[in-house]
């Protein structure tokens, strides 16, 4: 078929518009001219107020609860009048590949006309299939010589793949800078997951970090602020597996910690009724737990007969030690008993009695190791605030299971794993009713609300809520400022 001089122009025409489009960087970029330029570099907190809220809708994915409740909560916040009107932000939702008009419309349908219009806005100048919102780096400030103010800032992981265009899009779209990872090894441990700050600016890294993502960030703002936490031993590789930072207006220095507890966890399976765990949704998790709560009840049944309630702990059994360990409150800094660490356990879903053990042990030591991490964040953040204020730590009920290559990742859903939008927490549901209620009721007791959702979307692929959003917030405004 011969086409005419001027459909030739049209069609050329047309193919620049388009690539012009999604050209990843624009006019609008504010590019360093050199990095020695930059005097310093702030990434911002859950403490500074959100202004977009970023997630991909992927219905192929079925991550459409997830956008639902999103969109929902968001809309509650504004028209509740916990957000006043100078404060408004909106849900930036990207279209997967696959999102068609009709799944437009139906997300219209579920959420409202209404709501949409008022707390959401869509990607027009890119789509992907990459759910992994927090992948892709962080928000923060920059300060540069010559300037009398810092400005916002898009730090690109450089993570590539799926999304690597998207941040100098975002930096685009919101007039910032954007800098980019020094290092090529295009590392996971870069990845935004894995850069998490208090709202007193001190860096939680983890150390699948590069050196020279951690060199790059010592220069430019974060020497001698920097917690470098052990993510090795997880499979993905990120802190925020493990501990997460919330706005606590109760909290003396403004913030509270949040970190996964598996020997709470463990209590609680104990201290549910076989009944509450029967109506746990999912076939592979409602069996295992069933296992572990006949393991620990049978145990305190046997501690119950022996009644042996002075005997030294060199002769109480494995089994008797457990029940020891987990009963203590989660305010007792309990050493873990020699027995009760180290374990190599399959990944197999459902745990077979067998392996109960096992499974028990593995947790205890992973929950150990947290602590651990823990206090060595909370030691970094006395030692640069010097203000001697508390910390201020509560713990979320989680358990963990290995992977290959002798790594761990949630084996339940990761509720610490969440994301934080001023005083509402979006929470991956633990799919155990006892342990929403603890969140909840711990959560609400420093002024905060768990929304609980589902993350089965996100957890069957190794993330959770937090791994799939990501917030641009205000670098001056926050819901609690840091004290």
């Amino acid at each position: 078929m011969k086409i005419s001089k001027t459909s030739f122009c049209s069609i050329i025409l047309a193919i620049c518009v388009v690539l012009l489009a999604f050209s990843p960087v624009d006019a609008r970029v504010r590019n360093i001219a050199s990095a020695s330029d930059i005097e310093s570099l702030r990434f911002l907190s859950p403490n500074n107020m959100p202004l977009k809220v970023l997630v991909v809708y992927l219905p192929d994915q079925k991550n459409e609860n997830f956008v639902v409740s999103l969109i929902n909560i968001v809309a509650q916040m504004h028209e509740s009048g916990s957000v006043k009107q100078d404060d408004s932000f909106k849900v930036h939702i990207i279209p997967g590949w696959q999102m068609t008009q009709a799944n437009h419309e139906h997300l219209q349908k579920l959420v409202g006309a209404e709501r949409v219009k008022k707390f959401v806005e869509f990607n027009n100048r890119f789509s992907t299939q990459d759910m992994w919102m927090q992948d892709w780096g962080e928000v923060g400030v920059i300060k540069l010589k010559g300037e009398r103010k810092p400005q916002t800032v898009v730090f690109d992981s450089n993570r590539g793949r799926g999304i690597g265009e998207l941040p100098g899009i975002l930096a685009s779209f919101w007039n910032s800078y954007l800098v980019k990872n020094p290092s090529n090894q295009f590392s996971g441990g870069d990845y935004g997951g894995n850069i998490e700050v208090t709202p007193d600016n001190i860096l939680l890294i983890g150390n699948t970090s590069t050196q020279a993502l951690r060199d790059y960030l010592e220069k430019n703002g974060y020497r001698n602020r920097m917690a470098v936490l052990e993510t090795d031993w997880l499979t993905v590789g990120h802190v925020d597996e493990y501990i997460s930072v919330c706005p606590n207006p109760k909290a003396a220095r403004g913030y509270t910690l949040i970190k996964a507890n598996p020997r709470l966890a463990l209590r609680m399976i104990k201290n549910s009724s076989e009944a509450e765990i029967n109506k746990v949704p999912h076939k592979e998790y409602r069996k295992a737990l069933l296992r572990i709560r006949h393991y620990l009840h049978r145990a305190e049944i046997d501690r119950a007969k022996a009644g042996r309630s002075n005997i030294s702990a060199s002769e109480k059994g494995f089994a008797e030690t457990v029940l020891d360990y987990i009963e203590k409150p989660d305010s007792v800094d309990e050493t873990l008993p020699a027995m009760l660490s180290g374990a190599s356990l399959s990944s197999d879903h459902e745990i077979p009695m067998s392996q109960v053990e096992e499974f028990i042990k593995l947790n205890l030591t992973i929950g150990n190791l947290i602590d651990t991490n823990v206090k060595t964040a909370c030691q970094k953040i006395s030692q640069v605030t010097k203000s001697g204020k508390s910390h201020s730590i509560i713990s979320f009920p989680a358990l963990y299971r290995k992977t290959s290559g002798n790594k761990h990742i949630a084996y339940l859903p990761g509720s610490v794993n969440q994301l934080i939008l001023n005083d509402q927490l979006i929470v991956p549901d633990p799919k155990v009713r006892a342990m929403r209620l603890y969140i909840q009721k711990t959560t609400e007791k420093i002024g905060l609300h768990a929304n609980f959702v589902d993350s089965l979307p996100y957890h069957n692929l190794e993330g959770q809520l937090h791994c799939g959003s990501n917030v641009f917030r205000h670098p001056n405004k926050y819901f609690v400022k840091p004290r």
